[in-house]
């Protein structure tokens, strides 16, 4: 575990395998590490730096909102911190919003996107859903597990309430993650809330894949195939039987696509 300071933030990171960086960026809730058993497999041909976002895991608990472009300046200082730029930068769902900032912000920083399970643009329909989460947590202030349970419809594919085996591998693994506070989620919820680079992704030159659970009901495929349209050079890969959480419940599928994708990106001429 590594530490960056921002400002009065510190952000702790996974430094895990050797070769081109890869940074990862989670969701809403998710401390770093619920990346590792993802990506590990891969350690050996690239470096993945998985951070713990302001409000999870290690890293600093604030008192004050933010957004997705906070959040971005927070990862920014990882890469230039860590001195891995131009990197790879892979986000889910908040992640994703975050990635997005970094790639418009700061783009000779980026080597590339992965953006799994995300959103150019918080409409109704999906400011409904954050504010949900954040009443059902308020319900739940000291029992995270109660909450995660709740969420279950949001987070998964029909499929896999049918395999316990799967959802029950998940539930553990989160189970094994640094806890969240209430108040961080309610932080991070409004800070999913106030996404929107929808006007501004067309600017975005880094290639770019989008990927998403064909069963995803929290960020569902039209949003990620909105994405695609904004995006200067994008490719879609839809996974099937799959939900939000679709890199948890299907990992050997997403792990192919972005290994083939980053090694796409790495054998490309570049600019």
């Amino acid at each position: 575990m590594r530490t960056v300071r921002v400002s009065s933030v510190e952000i702790a990171c996974h430094d895990v395998g050797r070769g081109d960086p890869v940074l990862l960026i989670n969701g809403t809730g998710e401390a770093g590490q619920t990346w590792l058993p993802l990506v590990e497999p891969l350690a050996d041909r690239w470096r993945f730096i998985a951070i713990d976002q302001r409000d999870t895991g290690a890293s600093t608990y604030v008192d004050a909102p933010y957004t997705p472009r906070d959040l971005a300046a927070d990862a920014i200082a990882v890469i230039e911190g860590l001195g891995v730029g131009p990197c790879h930068v892979a986000g889910f769902s908040l992640g994703g919003a975050v990635a997005q900032e970094i790639a418009i912000a700061r783009p000779d920083l980026v080597r590339s996107l992965v953006l799994l399970s995300t959103w150019a643009r918080s409409d109704g329909w999906f400011v409904s859903q954050m504010r949900q989460w954040q009443m059902l947590r308020a319900a739940h202030p000291d029992d995270e597990d109660a909450f995660m349970r709740a969420i279950d419809p949001w987070m998964f594919a029909p499929a896999t309430f049918e395999h316990p085996e799967t959802y029950q591998r998940i539930h553990a693994m989160w189970a094994r993650a640094p806890g969240q506070r209430a108040d961080g989620l309610h932080r991070q919820c409004d800070a999913d809330i106030a996404h929107d680079a929808r006007d501004r992704l067309g600017a975005v030159r880094a290639p770019g894949l989008v990927l998403v659970g064909r069963d995803d009901i929290c960020t569902p495929p039209r949003y990620a195939l909105e994405l695609v349209s904004l995006l200067a050079d994008a490719e879609y890969v839809e996974i099937a039987d799959a939900g939000h959480c679709a890199l948890f419940e299907k990992p050997d599928e997403v792990r192919a696509a972005i290994e083939g994708f980053l090694r796409r990106v790495h054998a490309s001429p570049g600019p």
